[in-house]
């Protein structure tokens, strides 16, 4: 046994001094690549925003998937200001709506310009903000109107106790009514991978290669 491993450790060592220069300049070569390559890539920058949904019994934003199939909606799409005919055809496939809780989204979309990610998202996310916002207005008010209205009512006898029953009604369901709420505001950040990442990986795998050939032979030799 003793023998074998050292005819084994011999020959691996006779190997690395025969492919010496080899070994070494695999990993220096994948690990410049990897660089190289990392560094001209073109750099996506993704624009996110969060948003907690409002809450309203007539609203159709209420749940992640009505409020992406609206936000994705050609209607809603042509309310946004700010973006031209090209960018609202553009913004529905763009455009990614991903539910992080049951009343949670996250918006983002990704462009090769910074700067155009942030202003195209900017707008969307004003405009839908603003359509939560008046239709849990619209709905609390209407709300309101009718704990006025049944208020205003002159009941008596088995009437009134029907009537405090209906008015505890419409005020729990006024508590319900919860505004949207941007949680956090549009921003971007930059997706290209780091460079010296890739050139750490790199050399990883140059090393993982150069140790293959070192040591494959043996493994397969009869």
């Amino acid at each position: 046994m003793d023998k074998q491993m050292k005819e084994i450790t011999e020959s691996i060592w006779h190997r690395f001094k025969k492919l010496f220069i080899l070994l070494l300049l695999i990993p220096v070569l994948t690990t410049v690549v990897a660089y190289f390559m990392a560094s001209k890539a073109p750099s996506t920058s993704q624009a996110t925003a969060k948003v907690k949904l409002g809450q309203a019994e007539n609203s159709i934003l209420n749940t992640p998937d009505s409020a992406k199939e609206y936000l994705t909606s050609e209607e809603f799409l042509r309310s946004v200001k700010g973006l031209n005919k090209d960018e609202e055809k553009a913004m529905k496939d763009k455009l990614q709506v991903v539910p992080e809780t049951d009343t949670i989204i996250t918006l983002s979309l990704m462009d090769e310009d910074k700067s155009k990610a942030k202003s195209q998202l900017k707008p969307v996310v004003k405009e839908f903000m603003k359509e939560s916002n008046h239709q849990t207005e619209k709905w609390k008010t209407t709300l309101e109107d009718q704990i006025k209205k049944v208020e205003g009512t002159q009941v008596s006898g088995e009437g009134t106790i029907k009537k405090e029953e209906y008015l505890f009604d419409l005020k729990t369901r006024v508590l319900k009514v919860k505004e949207p709420k941007l949680l956090e505001k549009v921003d971007t950040t930059d997706m290209a991978g780091d460079p010296k990442r890739k050139a750490v990986l790199g050399l990883l795998v140059g090393l993982m290669l150069s140790a293959s050939i070192l040591l494959l032979p043996e493994i397969f030799k009869k």
